[in-house]
């Protein structure tokens, strides 16, 4: 029907525009910072999502049963503390971060809604559709307007590397095609026998899925992002092996994946040499200095310093999409998701997202549902490193996150 149609095209649009944040080198420009057209016209899609998630809230059992469930409360409680800690946000900052608040509101209870009209499959097919025409322009300013869609990168006082930028920082966009790749994957080779199904048999439908995973895939190698690489290989492993092994494996998997990720960020962190050889070291890393790898990228010193300002505010944070202002210049950001919520709105809001993490653990990365379980853990490995996810105009990544914990409700929905 109408409303459907109508879903479908604005989860399509927001996909496509809402990552778009014009980017060619570190000096970082921040995408709200002045009201263009491009902010405009992210501004009239929140509004527009808003809208319809609120009348959702009001006329559709199916919406309110997505939320009402576990992390859909989970989710509100999130979005509420965001709101809340906005009030208290840094003066600099406070119109944006209670903005974003409103706006990760309107996402949630659109997400919810859409859900709940198109189901998962109609919904990541908007999806995966919206950021592949992202993917596409990125692509037009990188091979036709190199000067626009080139991101230079400073690795030393001399050498820079040429990644593909233009719509947005090379890890942003690596972050949103690796999540396509993973959700290709998972309708290619998906069941179609539940409601929370998202595979597809139809030979076009499938043709067409190849053609965007091998446009996503080229996409990450463009970025040279290791860091999206490493995380979307985890769930990539995560998303194929109850293929191999059953669902024992799968934990085996996972415990696997963890200890080894743990072992090597400790001895890399404790010895400050890590268990890298130089021939390794140059190949992973960009300047061929191992400090790269120990720092992780110089992680470890934007981690200190995002924990050093949220101690002097540990209740209220800062605001949403206020590390740029506070932090560094270099930083631009936490790179870690905990600390992502943290600084924004403080350690309740940490709790609660510590809760839903483990969630995502618990009962995402052992779901039957291959996209449920790729998405999430994505996510936990990912976010290790990177804030990932809840930007202020949510992104696709987000909307999956969103999507794969509300899901599994729809199994239990009250008949319309």
């Amino acid at each position: 029907g109408l409303v459907t149609t109508i879903v479908f095209v604005l989860v399509m649009l927001a996909m496509f525009i809402n990552p778009i944040e014009p980017k060619t080198s570190a000096e970082f420009d921040r995408a709200t910072s002045s009201l263009n057209v491009l902010t405009l016209a992210k501004l009239t899609l929140a509004a527009a999502a808003t809208g319809l998630g609120g009348i959702a809230v009001l006329l559709s059992p199916r919406t309110r049963q997505l939320l009402g469930s576990l992390p859909g409360i989970g989710l509100l409680a999130l979005a509420g503390l965001f709101c809340a800690t906005s009030l208290f946000a840094i003066e600099s900052n406070a119109m944006i971060s209670r903005a974003s608040a409103m706006i990760f509101v309107g996402y949630l209870l659109f997400t919810a809604m859409a859900l709940a009209t198109l189901g998962p499959r109609k919904l990541l097919a908007a999806i995966v559709a919206g950021t592949s025409m992202y993917m596409l322009v990125t692509w037009g300013l990188f091979v036709l307007v190199p000067e626009m869609g080139t991101f230079e990168e400073y690795i030393s006082a001399t050498e820079t590397v040429r990644r593909m930028g233009g719509t947005g920082h090379p890890n942003n966009i690596a972050k949103t095609a690796i999540a396509i790749v993973l959700v290709g994957v998972a309708m290619y080779l998906g069941r179609t026998d539940t409601l929370i199904s998202i595979g597809v048999r139809g030979p076009w439908q499938r043709l067409v899925l190849i053609a965007i995973m091998i446009l996503a895939a080229a996409t990450v190698v463009a970025t040279l992002s290791r860091t999206a690489m490493l995380a979307g290989m985890a769930a990539g492993g995560i998303l194929l092996i109850d293929r191999l092994y059953g669902r024992g494996g799968l934990a085996l998997g996972i415990i696997g994946i963890a200890s080894a990720a743990t072992l090597v960020l400790a001895i890399s962190l404790v010895t400050g040499e890590g268990p890298f050889s130089e021939s390794a070291v140059s190949a992973v890393t960009k300047s061929g200095d191992v400090e790269e790898l120990t720092s992780l990228t110089g992680r470890t010193t934007i981690w200190e310093e995002a924990i050093s300002f949220i101690v002097k505010r540990p209740l209220t944070g800062y605001g949403m999409d206020s590390a740029a202002s506070v932090m560094s210049r270099e930083a631009t950001g936490t790179h870690n998701l905990l600390l992502h919520v943290t600084f924004s709105a403080g350690v309740v809001a940490c709790l609660v997202m510590v809760l839903m993490l483990g969630w995502s653990l618990v009962f995402g990365a052992t779901s039957s549902y291959e996209w449920i379980r790729t998405v999430l853990t994505y996510v936990l490995v990912s976010g290790l490193v990177e804030d990932t996810i809840i930007e202020s105009f949510p992104t696709t990544l987000t909307v999956l996150w969103m999507a794969a914990l509300l899901a599994p409700a729809l199994a239990s929905r009250p008949k319309p």
